[in-house]
């Protein structure tokens, strides 16, 4: 009687043991996961015009105005940021002109230098009057290129 009752509670065991773990796979229906993101600093500079280029032109019948032409860029970045001109580069055989020339960035408009989208103005000037010695140059003429750069803060 003593094996049969000792059989019994052995069984009894084994049956509340393997309920036990059947409760514990049926309770296990979720799980959870990490999620991680890595966005480095980022800063985009683009055109925003029509036309993506100055254009100057020296009017004679007026040769006092002002001779400049402005273009729209577009910054994007999730940064503080600067823009600036790093470099004029002349054309051969323009570098006269392109020496005089004088680009200003207009960083007065909205959001400038802030994370987000800013649209702003760079203006290019040459002095034309006071350097007539230089000679003609034809409608059309590629004097320079002006390249700037974006800089995250």
């Amino acid at each position: 009687m003593k094996k049969i009752l000792g059989l019994a509670v052995l069984m009894m065991v084994m049956l509340v043991s393997v309920s036990g773990l059947a409760q514990a796979t049926s309770d296990s229906t979720t799980t959870t996961v990490p999620v991680f993101l890595n966005v480095p600093a980022f800063v985009r500079l683009t055109l925003n015009d029509a036309d993506n280029q100055f254009n100057l032109e020296f009017d004679p019948a007026d040769p006092y105005s002002t001779v400049e032409d402005t273009v729209a860029l577009l910054a994007e970045a999730n940064v503080d940021y600067d823009v600036t001109v790093s470099e004029i580069q002349p054309v051969l055989d323009q570098e006269n002109w392109a020496n005089l020339l004088q680009i200003t960035i207009d960083k007065t408009a909205n959001n400038f230098g802030d994370p987000g989208q800013s649209v702003f103005n760079a203006t290019a000037t040459i002095n034309v009057i006071d350097n007539l010695s230089l000679g003609t140059v034809p409608a059309g003429t590629k004097i320079a290129d002006v390249i700037f750069t974006i800089t995250s803060l």
